[in-house]
Order: structure tokens, then C-alpha cells, then sequence
């Protein structure tokens, strides 16, 4: 039990620098008009590391649980967490369009060529609830967001607030660069994938397939 609580609340710097740097690396494949030339240097990416590591940290201290019973769960949760991507990340909302779909979040970043068929991100921002009599348990508190022993610890580490904040640091990134995409990108982050989605990822996409 013990290891399989350790390994559901840490995430190490290098495995959370190592989803930044895919993160980023998914988004400019994808974005790209095409490969570059044969033996052609790729530039290395300077990353604030420490920064990246603490803005997850900070992530994993909000408790945006999913309980199986829709009144047990804390709408003021999600608002915090929306509030610290919007202070962790401004460039983000100040070039991209940021909607709330019920406490969902849907982030457009429109491409230059309008023809091109948009790119789709997806991650969710709420966790499973403790299983009561086990937070003795944890080698640290679950919401702790404890930077300790080269690990970030905390509910969500891996499943999934790492992919929303490696999404959101790799534009937060590319905007830094003055980079522009040629198809519109779409960041996704549902608040209820526990428990089925269907409050945001499924809301999202009826609004996404009505325009």
C-alpha cells in the first residue's frame, strides 16, 4: 500500500521537467509546416526549471476533488486553481481566448492559416478523493505540495495536473519566443474526468462541434 501511494503522489524534477520538455516538443512537431533538413542542429531549450517546479507544486496544494457524489465537491477548488494558472502563466491569457465551461476551461490559440485543421490538447485538473484511514499513510500530506527528496509530492502528480501544467508551461514557452502557430490550437482541461466528464469534456465538445 505504502508503494503504491508513493507512487501515485510523487512526481520527480526530472519526470516533470522530462513532460515539459514532450509537452513542448509534441506542440512544435505538430505545429510545423514540415521536418527540418538533414542534419540540422536543434537549438536546446533553456527552461526556469525551479519556476516550472513550483508553479506544479502549487497545482498539487489545491484540492480539486471528484467525489462520486456531486454535492461533496468544492466549486471553490477549481476556481483556485484556475486563479493560479492565471497568475502562473500570463502570457497564456493575454494571447490566448480563455472560456469557462462550467468550471471547465477551454483555451484558444487561433493559427494563422485558417485553413488548417486545429489541434486539440486535452488534460483534466481534478483528482481522486483519499481513500478515508490511509492519510497516515502518504510520506507526505497528499495536498502538501511538498518539494522533497528530487520529488514533487502530491494528489494529481502524475494523474493528470502534470500534463495541464506541462501544456501551459510549453506555450507560456513558445508565446516567450514569439512563436505564432499555423493551425489553431485548443487547450482542454476538464474538471470532472473521474468521474465520467460528462459536466466538462463532454460539454466541451458539443460546444466545439457546434461552431
Amino acid at each position: 500500500m505504502n508503494k503504491l501511494l508513493r507512487s501515485a503522489g510523487g512526481a520527480g524534477f526530472a519526470g516533470a521537467v522530462l513532460a515539459l520538455l514532450v509537452a513542448i516538443c509534441l506542440i512544435r512537431t505538430a505545429l510545423l509546416p514540415g521536418p527540418a533538413a538533414p542534419g540540422t542542429a536543434v537549438a536546446p531549450i533553456a527552461l526556469d526549471e525551479a519556476g516550472a517546479v513550483e508553479r506544479f507544486a502549487g497545482a498539487l496544494r489545491i484540492p480539486t476533488i471528484s467525489y462520486g457524489e456531486p454535492e461533496r465537491n468544492d466549486p471553490a477548488a477549481l476556481d483556485a486553481m484556475a486563479a493560479h494558472l492565471q497568475r502562473s502563466f500570463p502570457r497564456v491569457h493575454q494571447a490566448l481566448q480563455r472560456e469557462a465551461v462550467g468550471k471547465s476551461l477551454l483555451f484558444t490559440w487561433t493559427g494563422t492559416d485558417p485553413a488548417a485543421l486545429p489541434l486539440l490538447l486535452l488534460a483534466h485538473m481534478d483528482v481522486v478523493p483519499i481513500e478515508p484511514g490511509t492519510e497516515g499513510k502518504w510520506t507526505h500530506p497528499p495536498f502538501g505540495g511538498v518539494v522533497a527528496d528530487s520529488q514533487v509530492w502530491g494528489r494529481g502528480a502524475r494523474d493528470d495536473k502534470s500534463s495541464v501544467l506541462a501544456l501551459m508551461e510549453s506555450v507560456e514557452w513558445l508565446l516567450a519566443q514569439g512563436f505564432q502557430p499555423p493551425r489553431t490550437v485548443y487547450l482542454a482541461f476538464g474538471h470532472d474526468e473521474e468521474i465520467g466528464g460528462r459536466e466538462g469534456a463532454f460539454r466541451i465538445a458539443q460546444l466545439l462541434k457546434s461552431r
